[in-house]
């Protein structure tokens, strides 16, 4: 595999589906890297009625999004985001769209091998010690390192990592998520994809591993990464 589309951030908007949809169509990748975001965050002070409406919502909207990606027919890798709560509806709908559609995989805290590539993730926040699926996504480090054992092990010399939380460096700056970063250090992946706001998406290497911010499709904004460029152009971010 060496062209791949890299994005997260639908933030509850059907029309960024959409955008994925025509993405996939205008550029034929070998992979969609899907690195969180398919909801939009709860309002703090949401009444009992409307919760109820919006979960009804995001269960349409999770259903369209994995229907979408089946119907590309692409290899398709995908983690949840910090507000893609609760984590077993997320995970059972990921389930159901692998029985349909082969080729869309759940990474999240666990690896799958496409052709000459591995592919793992962490979704979520990760945080020192808390894991969570409500109200929001959270996992541990310890979490992340044991799941993570059979990525670094895998025999796949091209290592593909998905994280729910942007690292300190050049893209998270000092607020950004330090396991993230020493996750990124510790298995030293060839690409790694992390979710993060628009105005923050960029690229940053770390040693031989390119950390790509993509931004969110609910602005438009998405990665292609071609593995068949030189050094330096292989990672384009595209306003969609």
């Amino acid at each position: 595999m060496r062209t791949f589309l890299a994005c997260s951030g639908i933030d509850g908007q059907k029309s960024a589906i959409d955008k994925l949809e025509e993405l996939v169509r205008q550029r034929h990748p070998d992979l969609i890297l899907f690195a969180g975001g398919l909801f939009a965050p709860p309002p703090s002070d949401e009444s009992p009625a409307a919760a109820a409406e919006r979960r009804h919502q995001d269960i349409q909207l999770l259903e369209q999004f994995f229907a979408t990606l089946g119907a590309t027919r692409t290899v398709a890798a995908v983690i949840p985001g910090p507000t893609d709560s609760p984590l077993r509806a997320f995970l059972m709908a990921g389930m159901n769209a692998r029985s349909q559609s082969p080729g869309v995989h759940l990474v999240h805290c666990t690896i799958i091998t496409a052709r000459d590539v591995v592919i793992s993730g962490v979704g979520g926040e990760l945080t020192e010690v808390e894991d969570s699926g409500e109200p929001m996504v959270r996992s541990s480090r310890t979490t992340a390192e044991y799941f993570l054992q059979a990525f670094d092990t895998a025999a796949e010399s091209e290592k593909i990592l998905l994280l729910g939380s942007v690292p300190k460096g050049a893209l998270g700056g000092e607020t950004g998520n330090p396991v993230a970063g020493e996750l990124i250090d510790t298995y030293h992946p060839k690409l790694c994809v992390v979710a993060g706001p628009s105005e923050g998406r960029g690229v940053e290497q770390v040693a031989h591993t390119s950390i790509v911010q993509p931004g969110s499709l609910s602005t438009g904004s998405a990665a292609w990464i071609d593995w068949s460029r030189g050094i330096g152009e292989q990672i384009e971010m595209i306003e969609a």
